[in-house]
């Protein structure tokens, strides 16, 4: 199995098709984040059998996304970007860039801040920094959103929360 930058382009994509490297690991192996969304997009369009031309690759700077924005990279697709704002949360202003091809929505988020600014702005509290894949409950308000997290989440609660039975 190829583990260094040294290997061929052609070993490593055989061995991505094959399954014998898998295509995530790629940029820790090859250490080139470039190289790798490069060898990635030929392993994907030899085991689609279509390829991504049309797919902007070059103009990315691949190393800048690497741990931070998006896994296993084969290019990238240009945005508008607008800007919405200010937000005033938590005391200070914030203008808040959106990436979107939605109309009119960035003109909405706007109407948005100038009426959470309107009303003294919002605060904001963190519970605990992670990520979640878990179901979504939609409750009235965040008061009662955390209440449900304490309750959740309180040992006493387990006994209860074990015994009650699906109902669907």
């Amino acid at each position: 199995m190829p583990d260094c930058p040294d290997d061929g382009d052609e070993e490593i994509v055989a061995a991505v098709v094959s399954g014998e490297l898998p295509s995530h690991r790629l940029e820790s192996r090859l250490r080139d984040c470039r190289r790798a969304a490069r060898l990635r997009r030929e392993a994907l369009r030899r085991m689609t059998g279509r390829g991504v031309e049309g797919l902007p690759f070059e103009g990315m700077d691949y190393e800048a996304i690497l741990g931070q924005c998006c896994e296993m990279p084969v290019g990238y697709v240009q945005l508008p970007v607008g800007v919405a704002g200010p937000l005033l949360l938590d005391g200070r202003d914030y203008h808040v860039p959106m990436a979107t091809t939605e109309g009119c929505l960035v003109a909405s988020v706007n109407r948005g801040c100038r009426a959470i600014a309107a009303s003294g702005g919002a605060f904001s509290v963190l519970l605990r920094d992670a990520m979640s894949r878990a179901p979504a409950v939609k409750l009235p308000s965040a008061k009662r959103a955390a209440e449900l997290k304490m309750f959740l989440e309180a040992p006493a609660n387990f006994e209860e929360l074990a015994a009650i039975k699906q109902i669907w």
